[in-house]
């Protein structure tokens, strides 16, 4: 193997995943930032541990999906690999910019769906039609799980009379349900960074999660505050109870998904979860806010099939395929 396309290979996909956990990782603890239960140096370690625990014990199936289930297994070259998540990234470094939660899995998804067209491979629409049902779903069962969440432990402190137990029971809540999500982050979203690299007989599984993982969390360490803010302080008001709300229901919605191993948007099932603390708390959700995410949503997998097209031709100019 050509160790200069070995090495791009592996830098697009570092790449890619410092773009997921600088954009990604809000998901898992903006909440909780937000709120003000933990740090933001907390959370990233929270992050950097569980990460790496879902990536490496339940990545896989995510990735066999990325790799091989939307462009057929032999298509997928390692150059064609590189400008898939080139593409991906190119867009979800702008958002990441702009303070923009886009969803890093749409993106990766329509630069595999960009290259597959480029190359004339046959696109599994069935298993692309299944991705995008689980797009539109997704937040819908977090908002719904958050609400009732938030119903049922906003019973469970009322019956507590100690200030002291209700404050180390906010902080462990915001600990498990960050926790639970940032697990389900590494099992579906690590997976988004890998899977070209495991299509492409780069990497196996649990090494490429490994490697994804700690790319991640570096992603996180050095370039989330932004989108933590957006999460966190900008949709809706949120207090530890709606915190921990919004984050475990989030998880559940993924976790659905890691089961029949389909790329969702951990970024679509927080947005959820928070639009539904917010309409159960009354406090409302900012609807310019909403706007501005939905927009990236539609915008970001389109946006990412033209890069991906746009990036193939130009290797194709260049001779680099």
């Amino acid at each position: 193997m050509n160790i200069i396309l070995l090495i791009s290979a592996l830098a697009v996909g570092f790449y890619i995943a410092w773009n997921i956990g600088a954009n990604d990782s809000a998901n898992a603890m903006g909440t909780a930032v937000g709120a003000g239960v933990l740090s933001f140096r907390q959370a990233t370690f929270t992050i950097t541990v569980f990460v790496l625990i879902g990536a490496y014990l339940r990545g896989y199936k995510v990735m066999k999906t990325i790799g091989k289930g939307i462009v057929p297994e032999g298509y997928l070259t390692l150059e064609i690999a590189i400008i898939a998540l080139l593409a991906a990234g190119v867009w979800v470094t702008i958002a990441t910019i702009k303070g923009l939660p886009v969803s890093t899995t749409q993106a990766i998804v329509g630069g595999v769906v960009g290259v597959g067209l480029a190359i004339n491979a046959p696109i599994r629409w069935f298993t692309l039609t299944k991705i995008l049902g689980a797009w539109i779903i997704s937040p819908m069962i977090a908002a719904l799980v958050s609400m009732l969440l938030f119903k049922f432990y906003g019973y469970v402190i009322n019956q507590i009379r100690s200030l002291e137990r209700i404050e180390v029971l906010y902080k462990w809540m915001a600990v498990l349900g960050g926790s639970y999500m940032a697990f389900n982050f590494g099992a579906n979203e690590v997976a988004n960074a890998t899977g070209p690299l495991v299509g492409a007989g780069l990497l196996e599984p649990k090494v490429a999660g490994i490697f994804g993982a700690i790319s991640l969390s570096l992603g996180a360490l050095t370039f989330s505050y932004a989108v933590m803010y957006t999460v966190g302080k900008k949709i809706t008001a949120l207090g530890p109870i709606s915190a921990f709300a919004a984050q475990f229901g989030s998880a559940i919605a993924v976790s659905l998904a890691n089961i029949v191993g389909l790329p969702v948007s951990s970024s679509q099932a927080i947005v959820g979860g928070v639009i539904g603390v917010g309409l159960a708390t009354g406090e409302g959700v900012d609807k310019e806010t909403i706007k501005d995410i939905i927009f990236g949503w539609i915008a970001t997998p389109l946006t990412a099939i033209l890069l991906s097209l746009g990036t193939f031709k130009m290797f194709l100019l260049f001779g680099l395929i």
